[in-house]
């Protein structure tokens, strides 16, 4: 059976993984069973997902890792998924609302995958108010980051509650692994190409001091983002918290077409407001703004799966109108694309290929041993992303999406993670954060709101100069 070597981002991820540090990915999704056809029952919707599973390549793999973590581990498919072990069956506590939800959603964030097995599951919740249904699913950030889950709902999701025959499956095959001296022999040659790989990122690397001293020496000097020490970037515990809401997104892309944004523009602008409405009667919001890394893809011309790099972005949280700080959010996001070609993310790619796992793995332990995160400055205060979603209803196994809510993982000295999705006519929002950072992360989803609203009636009275102004 073939095997496929991680590349040297997904080997980080799994490498970095301590317990209290799981760097797993979720998904929520809001189900309304009433459209299934037949009628809605777990094991109907386990026979479905057993007829799907053989177009679902990344659910069929299974980690191999060479002994001692001296070389990057491979993927390598597996004939016979033990779909009983992966996808569960639960029933929410009364009465059956977002709190309760939120509660089971938290228990399993905080359970290791099983290394043993393909690196996913799922839950399903029943019990919901209304009669709905809802699904958990946690797939390893090694598997796939966002636009790859997008990837894969395409391939799990329906335009009509009507299920379409199944695809046609592969020839099974039996699972031979190779054991531990095969797979030492095979790494060897992976291993002498390390110094190339090293040099390579090393010329990428000097490239990119060479771009940023005639950029600052230049006319057209692109400034770095400050990023001060602030309340979120606190060490974090194995405890996590999480929220979700929907905004419209009709009312975003309104806002945005009106001057000159992008949705993710306004979403920064609105969380910006939903930051200060939380962090302001806390005595939390600091003088220096706020600063999100916001992921960005790359181009992806091997199929990877994680493919993103990540810029700084300001909030402009120090500011008290709303109107203004969306306009700066948006120059500000302007300024970042255009420094997209003299950034250090394919550079920091190059690198993640050339470390062993072990080194990287003994790198990590130190980092957090020694709460070095504690006395470095920060390379932001939290981390948003905004994945595109389907525009249309959707179906899975007969039942209509509702809601699909991206739960991102959190990292160290950085306790909160905000992800969006387009879905239908709405803009699903996920916020995942450290337990003992913000204990009350509802209200801050709550938040999220009535800053749109704030947002919308700031700039019915915007100074039309102001909104248009490109910032030099």
């Amino acid at each position: 059976m073939p095997l496929h070597r991680l590349t040297g981002a997904d080997a980080v991820f799994l490498a970095a993984e301590r317990p209290g540090q799981l760097l797993h990915v979720m998904g929520l999704l809001i189900l309304d069973p009433t459209s299934v056809p037949g009628g809605y029952s777990f094991e109907r919707f386990c026979a479905f997902a057993a007829s799907r599973l053989p177009a679902l390549t990344p659910l069929r793999r299974r980690l191999v890792e060479v002994p001692g973590g001296l070389a990057r581990p491979f993927w390598s498919e597996v004939a016979d998924v033990d779909l009983a072990y992966h996808i569960r069956r639960a029933a929410v506590p009364r009465p059956g609302g977002p709190q309760e939800l939120a509660a089971m959603v938290v228990e399993m964030s905080q359970r290791p995958l099983d290394r043993s097995r393909p690196l996913w599951e799922m839950l399903m919740v029943e019990g919901l108010a209304g009669g709905q249904v809802a699904m958990i699913a946690k797939l390893s950030h090694a598997m796939m980051d966002g636009m790859a889950g997008v990837r894969l709902m395409a391939s799990l999701f329906n335009a009509s509650p009507e299920i379409p025959d199944p695809p046609t499956p592969g020839d099974p095959s039996a699972d031979d692994f190779p054991g531990p001296l095969e797979l030492l022999a095979g790494s060897v040659p992976w291993l002498m190409r390390q110094p190339l790989r090293a040099l390579r990122a090393g010329m990428g690397t000097a490239r990119w001091l060479v771009g940023s001293l005639r950029s600052r020496s230049g006319d057209q000097q692109l400034p770095e983002v400050p990023v001060g020490r602030c309340w979120l970037n606190a060490p974090i515990s194995p405890y996590r918290a999480t929220a979700w809401v929907t905004l419209p997104l009709a009312d975003l892309r309104q806002i945005g077409r009106a001057h000159d944004a992008t949705v993710n523009d306004v979403l920064l602008a609105v969380l910006s407001g939903a930051l200060r409405r939380y962090a302001g009667p806390r005595e939390l919001l600091p003088e220096q703004p706020l600063a999100a890394g916001v992921p960005v893809a790359l181009p992806n011309e091997e199929g990877r799966d994680n493919a993103v790099t990540a810029v700084v972005v300001g909030l402009a949280t120090d500011e008290p109108d709303p109107a203004a700080r969306l306009f700066a959010i948006r120059d500000a996001m302007t300024r970042q694309k255009r420094r997209r070609g003299s950034t250090m993310g394919e550079d920091l790619m190059a690198w993640a290929d050339v470390p062993p796992p072990l080194l990287f793995s003994v790198a990590a332990r130190a980092y957090m041993d020694l709460d070095i995160e504690a006395w470095m400055k920060p390379i932001c205060n939290l981390v948003v992303s905004n994945v595109p979603g389907p525009p249309q209803a959707l179906y899975l196994g007969g039942a209509k999406l509702l809601g699909i809510y991206p739960l991102g993982p959190v990292f160290s000295g950085i306790a909160l993670n905000v992800t969006a999705i387009g879905c239908g006519d709405g803009l699903d929002i996920g916020l995942v954060a450290c337990r003992e950072v913000l204990p009350d992360l509802w209200t801050l989803a709550d938040a999220l709101p009535e800053a749109l609203a704030e947002l919308r009636e700031a700039l019915a009275h915007a100074n039309p100069e102001q909104a248009h102004a490109a910032a030099e």
